[in-house]
């Protein structure tokens, strides 16, 4: 698993970022990470302003997309990353808490507040920094893929009103759908009950 920690950092943040991708033979998944910031900034011509650290945590956010699938819980385990019951059941879920470890220990990055962002921009959790929830929605509005055109429009309406108000409607639709997601991962359940309380 050294071949994921095992890189140079020249101090040019986002030249590393691609050349990181790029080393890993993973167009694809920095092309996705520049769409993130892309949105990110489309986020802060949307609201006025975006959390220092957002733009940060949006180029950091998939970089544990580079673990070949196979190799994911060998990484965990060998990373002391925690791996639960229903996480087992899809490992690619994890990619947010590799994404983190990577981020720190390749890139340096220390702000917890940036690592949390990175840590849950798959699944939130109760009680998210605005951090965490832009980085989030910044992520959901990059999709491109068939069938989310409605759910991300409707997301960028509710931004309108707010990142919480955007946030919860995603997490409505996980809610929604939830019979038929291949995980409704536990934090999910927990930001959408926390969402529901205290903004509906």
């Amino acid at each position: 698993m050294e071949k994921y920690l095992n890189f140079e950092i020249t101090g040019d943040f986002k030249k590393d970022i691609e050349s990181y991708f790029l080393m890993h033979d993973e167009l694809d998944k920095y092309e996705h990470t520049l769409d993130v910031v892309r949105e990110l900034y489309n986020i802060e011509k949307q609201i006025g302003s975006i959390e220092q650290g957002s733009d940060i945590a949006c180029y950091c956010h998939d970089l544990g997309r580079v673990v070949d699938n196979d190799e994911i819980l060998e990484f965990c385990i060998e990373n002391n990353i925690e791996i639960t019951d229903e996480e087992k059941q899809m490992p690619s879920i994890l990619h947010q808490k590799i994404s983190k470890r990577i981020a720190k220990s390749v890139f340096g990055i220390e702000d917890e507040n940036i690592l949390n962002a990175i840590r849950y921009h798959t699944t939130s959790r109760r009680q998210p920094s605005k951090i965490e929830i832009e980085v989030l929605l910044a992520d959901k509005l990059s999709w491109k893929e068939e069938g989310y055109e409605k759910l991300v429009n409707d997301i960028r309406e509710a931004l309108k009103h707010s990142r919480e108000k955007a946030i919860l409607h995603y997490l409505t639709d996980l809610e929604l759908n939830k019979e038929t997601l291949p995980l409704y991962h536990k934090d999910s359940r927990e930001a959408y009950e926390y969402f529901r309380e205290k903004f509906v």
